[in-house]
């Protein structure tokens, strides 16, 4: 895949630039095909009708992340080409979580502007999307999640590295684990749902790398993953918290992001009924599980382990947590509960005095 836009888009679209609204309007103008993937909290397929809403703010960004909604976008036409491009967009939002659709049609300005140059220098401009604010760069790890999950998504094969991640899960102690590729482990995780590779993977979980199992356990969470899975990362979770090893705690809290809820609430329920959580833990609980805080009575034991927290932690916390839609209403009404601490109304006080 290459992770830019294409040479015909400049020939085809330069002339229609003016009636063009919006990011589906411009791939459909130049009659490609394309997927989208929210990568704001975890990777997430979004369809084309959806994506719709979103650029018309008919619905907010569902996993906003900074205040700015991070979308892959791949696109491709096989009528004239084998070839995938990507672009990995990053747009801001308003108070209420809504597309800025100023800045979006920015960007679009930007890709046009960018494909006019395309048309003086072809050889040397070919696929460059420009000086474009609005574009990002992912990390290593994120490419390679990215890259495995949309091969999944377009039914193409894993890497080569695939086979030599396979190879040393089947027989551990005769491999070294540290010379297997990121992304052939990448592209390993996207196939856990094959009944047949998950269960060699439950067979010889205990008996892989400590180190692996972290980096298998972060992918993870770019999957929507089955209940037989979740159910190992649950018990892995498990030890980790009777051995008290962090690592492996967080790893596991990543992988169950979109795990089935049942199994989620019996990980989070416990967390939050313990006296104290480290903020590493709070934040990744607010980053990953926030579909459990659409109730009214989590949202105040989650707020009431932020107070325990200096309030930076407390304030920044709480923002993030009110401009998901998924738990926007619960954490405001929370503000108002009766049977908060003095504590945590003190917390309150302070952000609603702006302090």
């Amino acid at each position: 895949m290459r992770y830019y836009t294409d040479k015909y888009l400049t020939t085809h679209l330069f002339m229609q630039s003016t009636s063009i609204n919006s990011i589906i309007e411009f791939l459909d103008a130049s009659k490609s095909q394309y997927k989208f993937i929210d990568m704001g909290r975890g990777f997430r397929e979004l369809t084309p009708e959806h994506m719709n809403q979103i650029e018309y703010q008919r619905v907010p960004a569902p996993y906003p992340r900074q205040q700015h909604m991070w979308l892959g976008c791949i696109f491709w036409s096989p009528e004239r080409s084998a070839q995938h491009y990507i672009w990995f967009i990053k747009l801001p939002l308003d108070e209420r979580g809504l597309l800025n659709q100023a800045a979006r049609n920015l960007f679009l300005e930007k890709v046009i502007e960018a494909l006019g140059k395309q048309l003086e220098n072809t050889e040397k401009m070919q696929g460059q999307l420009g000086d474009n604010p609005y574009t990002f760069v992912p990390n290593q790890q994120q490419l390679a999640d990215f890259n495995a999950k949309a091969k999944t998504l377009l039914k193409n094969p894993p890497s080569h590295g695939f086979q030599a991640v396979s190879d040393y899960i089947h027989a551990p102690n005769t491999q070294d684990w540290q010379l297997l590729s990121v992304q052939g482990l990448a592209d390993y995780v996207a196939r856990l749902s094959d009944p047949m590779i998950f269960a060699t993977l439950q067979k010889q979980w205990t008996l892989l790398a400590p180190p692996f199992q972290v980096n298998l356990l972060n992918s993870l969470e770019h999957y929507a993953i089955n209940k037989p899975l979740a159910v190992l990362v649950k018990q892995h979770f498990d030890t980790a918290v009777s051995q008290d090893n962090e690592t492996h705690i967080i790893a596991s809290l990543r992988a169950l992001t979109q795990a089935p809820e049942e199994i989620v609430k019996k990980v989070i329920d416990p967390l939050l009924q313990r006296a104290y959580l480290p903020s590493d833990w709070l934040i990744l609980i607010a980053a990953r599980h926030m579909a459990l805080f659409n109730d009214i009575n989590r949202a105040i034991l989650f707020l009431e382990k932020c107070a325990l927290h200096d309030d930076a932690i407390f304030q920044g916390l709480f923002a993030d947590m009110v401009q998901l839609p998924q738990c926007r209403i619960a954490f405001l009404q929370a503000l108002s509960a009766s049977n908060l601490t003095e504590l945590c109304q003190q917390k309150i006080t302070s952000l609603q005095q702006g302090h």
